[in-house]
């Protein structure tokens, strides 16, 4: 992977852990006070939420930590590293039930969209598992219980697996002669744990995810397909889809042009009537600054509130340094916005350039050198 697209990934994580310690404060002259005009990385503190509308949901996290959004920027930039750059819904599905899920990773503050997808994963799974042992089967329930699992293992690598291929494979690995009616049966109550939609919800945890994506597939055909498949893995909206697929052509048009006007363009292009409506608003509204619009439309966690944010940041055509600012004392949603402002300025500027990700930002990120691990791999 070439340093621009690195940079789209390194730029959202960077932008996502400097906002995270006044996250979800609506109050932006109390974001001014306690954090002045250089507001990045600060540590997150119970004392500056009160007295304002906010919700203090970080209490557990350190500076240099990511929020709940860019650990599912993480998620899916694993969950690529780990299958040499090639996405597969279940795989990334899998990772993200690991890391999020009981007994996973993860420590913080679980979002709706993310405790609603994986109490849906968990019933799913019993349901399937449910039908499956319930199917008759002629040999002993050690057999039967390795076929469940061996199928469970093919339809992640390949959800159109069907039941000629699986007894070519099943019966190599056990040898033993399973019944071909039986597998199509197995691979009807096993594939909606592979197939799995998650919440019906249009919040900015929906375009999260889409960085690692982005930069793997940029101008191939596979982008739509798969940002709208990782999309609905937690998000099963097609609003968020629709936004979901701006997010992905303005961060592709990020890696290939690096011209801020040229990303707006993409995504007026990509927008369907409603949301280039909201679009074409904010790119309007010239003579307020980003903070004064995104108090004006709503600083809340919508995507019809956080991308219209994001178009009239870059239409500043600030350095990332002060666009991610700027983006902090906004307000309210702060790391839900800061993944796509920051993965496209990544892109287009850079690091530790005059307009680039300063160095010392990145090197405040407690995952730094895991990152770049990850990076190398892909």
């Amino acid at each position: 992977m070439n340093h621009v697209n690195q940079n789209l990934i390194l730029g959202a994580l960077t932008a996502d852990a400097a906002s995270l310690g006044l996250h979800w404060i609506y109050n932006q002259q109390c974001i001014i006070d306690v954090a002045g005009k250089m507001p990045e990385f600060h540590p997150p503190t119970a004392s500056d939420y009160e007295g304002v509308p906010s919700f203090y949901a970080h209490g557990k996290k350190a500076v240099g930590d990511f929020s709940h959004y860019g650990e599912q920027a993480y998620v899916l930039l694993k969950t690529l590293s780990d299958n040499q750059g090639i996405f597969h819904s279940a795989q990334y599905q899998e990772h993200f039930k690991t890391h999020f899920g009981y007994g996973g990773d993860y420590i913080g503050y679980i979002d709706r969209p993310t405790k609603d997808t994986l109490d849906s994963i968990t019933i799913t799974e019993h349901h399937a598992l449910q039908q499956a042992n319930s199917l008759a089967f002629k040999h002993d329930n050690e057999a039967k219980q390795n076929s469940i699992n061996f199928t469970i293992n093919q339809l992640k690598q390949n959800n159109q697996l069907d039941s000629n291929e699986l007894k070519k494979k099943i019966d190599s690995e056990y040898k033993l002669n399973f019944d071909s009616q039986y597998l199509k049966q197995l691979i009807d109550c096993l594939k909606p744990i592979v197939s799995f939609h998650g919440a019906d919800d249009v919040q900015l945890p929906a375009i999260s995810k889409l960085p690692a994506l982005a930069a793997v597939y940029a101008t191939q055909t596979e982008l739509a397909k798969f940002s709208e498949s990782a999309i609905r893995v937690t998000n099963n909206n097609d609003q968020a889809v629709a936004y979901g697929q701006i997010a992905s052509k303005m961060m592709e048009a990020a890696i290939t042009t690096q011209d801020i006007d040229k990303v707006i363009e993409a995504a007026k292009q990509a927008a369907p009537a409603d949301i280039l409506l909201l679009i074409n608003n904010a790119l309007k509204a010239t003579d307020k600054t980003t903070p004064e619009f995104t108090q004006q439309i709503g600083m809340s966690c919508n995507l019809e509130l956080g991308i219209p944010s994001v178009i009239h940041n870059l239409n500043k055509h600030l350095s990332y340094q002060e666009s991610i600012r700027q983006n902090i004392i906004a307000g309210g949603d702060s790391c839900g916005r800061s993944i796509l402002l920051g993965a496209i300025l990544g892109a287009v500027h850079g690091c530790d350039t005059e307009r680039g990700i300063p160095t010392a930002w990145l090197n405040r990120l407690k995952q730094g050198q895991r990152i770049e691990q990850l990076l190398d791999q892909l």
